[in-house]
């Protein structure tokens, strides 16, 4: 497979796993989802996904700001936070389409209370100036309006990352102890602490990202060592350990702050961040970029990677239509083996079309040359 110029392609097929693995985990209870990363340790797809994000912001903002210049940047920024807020929009729209029909085709109301989407029907004109303000979030739908908070605050973090990247995972640093300690969150209306992914301690993991990301855009490695790989190996040992165990709550650490040893995934505690770390770590050891791109069988993954917005924004209408259905119809585990095959298949034949297109446009002007010249 021939690489794309300024892409790299191990981060588009872990962006691509993630998205695999975040849809399985969107259909709660069906026969894939005890093999994704959040049963064998503390993090789960979410995690990755951030992080990942400031990866691609690095690649896409940072590397770029002095040949393009501040204001187009920040004009970029804006018009990508954009583009994900009427992502968002549409997809809560459709998702809530599809429950207030599964409703009433079943005469349940429970089926709207179950992914939160009952005040919409009970509240409409405050769940609309919720909706439109990001502060009401339904069940399932909550990664995309941090990703746009989250590329809101990247100005600020480029800029200090451009300086030193010290001074940004300074500032990071300060602003999650801070979340953690004072209970900063953004405001939400109407339903109080809406933001189930607070953003002001998930921006730490996006810094961290945005790091990473100038490190691999400058071609500069993080120095490896023997002593953090061993460290981060047992960690993981320890995590899974837990989870797997089912020993997670069976131990008090109450006389500790709560964020050093719960396992809070609003406030992304210190516990999944270590994990998420020590993972990225150990899996950045590893070489695998050339093995990646000659396998045809990683092809659908990376382009998923490549088109990771409109792939998310379909795997979510396509799990919300799932737990529709493993809610109307029996036989559930038959079920899953038809839906999420099916919805992990409409999805990659998504990223495949949307290849296409991309190739036919990136062609044709060379092809308009081509005839003008002959």
């Amino acid at each position: 497979m021939r690489q794309q110029p300024n892409r790299v392609v191990s981060v588009d097929f872990w962006r691509g796993v993630a998205l695999v693995m975040i849809f399985i985990d969107h259909v709660p209870g069906n026969v894939f989802d005890r093999f994704t990363q959040r049963n064998f340790g503390f993090s789960d797809a979410a995690e990755v996904f951030v992080f990942l994000a400031g990866v691609a912001a690095a690649f896409a903002y940072l590397r770029h700001f002095d040949r393009l210049g501040a204001p187009a940047q920040l004009l970029r920024i804006g018009q990508r936070a954009l583009q994900l807020y009427m992502a968002h929009i549409v997809v809560l729209i459709l998702c809530g389409g599809i429950l207030a029909y599964a409703s009433l085709a079943t005469q349940d109301a429970r089926i709207m209370e179950s992914m939160q989407f009952d005040q919409l029907a009970s509240q409409p004109l405050p769940a609309l100036v919720g909706i439109a303000s990001l502060g009401l979030q339904p069940s399932y739908l909550n990664i995309l309006p941090l990703y746009v908070v989250l590329l809101l605050m990247s100005p600020v973090l480029i800029l200090l990352a451009r300086l030193d990247m010290r001074l940004a995972l300074a500032f990071s640093g300060a602003l999650y102890l801070a979340t953690q300690f004072l209970g900063l969150v953004p405001p939400s209306y109407p339903t109080p602490d809406a933001w189930y992914l607070n953003p002001f301690a998930w921006q730490l993991l996006f810094t961290l990202g945005l790091c990473c990301g100038r490190l691999i855009a400058e071609r500069r490695a993080v120095p490896t060592s023997p002593t953090i790989i061993v460290l981060a190996i047992l960690y993981l040992a320890l995590s899974f350990a837990l989870v797997f165990g089912d020993l997670i709550g069976s131990y008090d650490l109450s006389q500790l702050p709560r964020f050093i040893w719960d396992q809070d995934k609003t406030n992304l505690s210190l516990p999944r961040l270590l994990h998420i770390g020590a993972l990225i770590y150990l899996v950045s050891r590893v070489p695998v970029d050339r093995w990646i791109a000659d396998r045809v069988a990683c092809r659908p993954l990376i382009l998923m990677g490549q088109h990771s917005l409109p792939i998310f924004s379909l795997g979510v209408v396509l799990s919300m239509t799932a737990q529709v259905l493993r809610i109307t119809y029996t036989g559930q585990a038959a079920l899953d083996f038809l839906v999420i095959p099916v919805g992990l298949g409409l999805q990659i034949g998504l990223a495949y079309v949307l290849t296409w297109q991309q190739t036919a446009k990136q062609a044709a002007p060379s092809r308009a040359g081509a005839t003008a010249s002959g």
